[in-house]
């Protein structure tokens, strides 16, 4: 199969290898995208970075209300970039609509699945939010496959997110 022939995926730029972390820390995951790219293009993905944030950058939280949260500074209160994630969300997923799947970074403020913390005064008020960015994908595309690395972590479990991208495909097959 050649790279034009294969269907694309997004995946979190750092579990590529990429140096995007916000603490300019690699983080790849070799044998998740060497088994994906036999199937895919991957397309790598990442918010903070595609909205303008440098690398190195300050850690930053959700924190406020869990319904509307905001993503602040993790060390400094001062920091805010809720306004540019929130641009980033209403833009970003309307120009994926040729994906067939989405593997996310796991606790990120940004793109985590499931279990990211909300902060309010230092503490965690809620456990249970996903990510900003993961919430606008799934919104946006609520049938797309998607997954972070932690669900991903055995052959099976690759080789069953690799069929829901096929069968997404077959049952969009006016997306592509």
């Amino acid at each position: 199969m050649t790279a034009e022939d294969k269907p694309c995926i997004a995946i979190s730029s750092c579990l590529l290898g990429n140096l995007v972390r916000y603490d300019g820390k690699q983080k790849g995951m070799p044998e998740l995208y060497q088994h994906m790219q036999q199937y895919f293009n991957l397309l790598a993905v990442c918010p903070e970075v595609e909205m303008g944030l440098s690398v190195p950058r300050p850690a930053v939280q959700l924190t406020g209300n869990p319904q509307h949260p905001q993503m602040m500074g993790r060390d400094n209160e001062t920091i805010d970039v809720t306004h540019e994630i929130n641009n980033f969300c209403n833009t970003r997923p309307q120009t994926l609509k040729h994906i067939c799947g989405y593997i996310f970074k796991s606790k990120s403020p940004s793109c985590g699945l499931r279990n990211i913390p909300v902060f309010q005064n230092g503490k965690i008020i809620q456990h249970n939010n996903r990510g900003l960015f993961a919430e606008a994908m799934i919104k946006h595309n609520p049938d797309l496959p998607v997954a972070d690395e932690t669900e991903l972590n055995t052959v099976d479990n690759r080789n069953h997110f690799i069929q829901q991208g096929l069968n997404y495909i077959k049952q969009h097959a006016d997306l592509f």
